[in-house]
């Protein structure tokens, strides 16, 4: 599943359906559900992944075949030769594509591939029941993925994580091109302290956005502080996940990479924030049941400031991290907005 979710990462627009899924299992777990139902999908990554390996070692041949035919038309260009290999080449291609969707209707699984049983490939193609249940197994597949509910978690969080971030991401941004002006280094530091308040509350409030299934609820600031009051240890435990995992992949951003290995740099980031926002989930999860006696108990103050404290010094620590950002990463002051921890797992916002 994580390497999917790294490949679906860079694909636009479906890279808001990654980010999706892992609100929805984060949100799962928020609402209590068992741990084996909180993770959809996974028979269903299992077998795309087995399916998406075999499709690269089947086409090593075809692209044998076509590099063969470019090399003869660079060495004789026109040739009987290039002409026949390029024939060949097309020729492969053309039955890897049936030699694939075959074997991808028959189960996807590495027998399916190696042996194509040609003789009930033959006999399947001409029936038309056949080309009728390859119609509702696709279809069937497409509505598995629940792709619409996962493109708007993924797409709704991040909207949502852009509405709270923009006001103190523009302050510090004043603040930090005033060259030595006083007023505007005013207005940086009460970006600071804004955006320190927002990094508070921002994880909890995506999931809890998530969780109710309301764009609204990721403005529902009195909701996640109650929560906090419920389980300050677990809401502290679940803050130093989310920003120390979130900082090692500020280095990943350094420098962009070519595109097509995007999906490597994915692998890093859904690596470390899936975690964090499990994390969250369980913190708020625990806000609820934490007490089944009494659900709407609260911690004693002593401990929920204890608890605070934490919490404060890491989004401090973060803070610096977001600063020195601005200077060394490829989308500039751009980062300040574009923070990983509360958007999709892409490496680079700005191609």
């Amino acid at each position: 599943m994580i390497v999917l979710l790294s490949i679906v990462a860079t694909i636009p627009i479906l890279q808001f359906a990654s980010f999706g899924y892992m609100l929805e299992v984060s949100s799962r777990i928020a609402r209590g559900q068992p741990a084996r139902s909180c993770f959809p999908g996974t028979e269903i990554a299992g077998r795309m992944l087995v399916i998406l390996i075999c499709v690269s070692l089947t086409w090593l041949p075809v692209w044998f075949v076509a590099d063969m035919a470019y090399t003869a038309e660079l060495i004789e260009q026109g040739s009987d030769v290039a002409s026949r290999l390029r024939l060949a080449a097309r020729f492969v291609s053309v039955l890897w594509v049936f030699w694939v969707a075959w074997a991808v209707f028959r189960g996807g699984k590495l027998r399916h591939f190696f042996w194509p049983a040609p003789i009930l490939a033959v006999r399947s193609v001409f029936r038309p029941s056949f080309w009728r249940e390859a119609e509702d197994r696709l279809w069937e597949f497409i509505l598995s993925l629940r792709l619409p509910r996962l493109l708007w978690l993924g797409l709704m969080a991040s909207i949502g994580a852009l509405v709270w971030l923009v006001l103190p991401s523009s302050f510090i941004a004043i603040g930090l091109i005033g060259n030595g002006n006083a007023g505007t280094g005013l207005v940086g530091l009460v970006g600071a302290f804004l955006m320190w308040w927002v990094l508070l509350h921002l994880p909890f409030l995506q999931i809890q956005m998530a969780r109710q299934g309301r764009l609204l609820s990721v403005f529902d600031i009195r909701s996640a502080r109650k929560s906090f009051r419920r389980a300050p240890w677990a809401f502290c435990l679940a803050t130093w996940a989310t920003f120390v995992l979130a900082v090692p992949l500020y280095l990943l951003r350094i420098e962009p990479i070519p595109e097509e290995l995007w999906w490597i740099l994915s692998f890093f980031f859904v690596i470390l924030m899936f975690p964090a926002k499990l994390c969250t989930g369980w913190a708020l999860r625990r806000s609820v049941y934490h007490n089944p006696a009494n659900t709407a108990s609260v911690v004693h103050w002593f401990w929920r400031y204890c608890a605070w404290l934490p919490q404060i010094a890491v989004v401090l620590v973060y803070l610096g991290v977001l600063y020195l950002a601005k200077f060394a990463l490829w989308e500039g002051t751009a980062s300040i907005y574009l923070q990983h921890a509360f958007l999709p797992p892409v490496p680079f916002f700005i191609r």
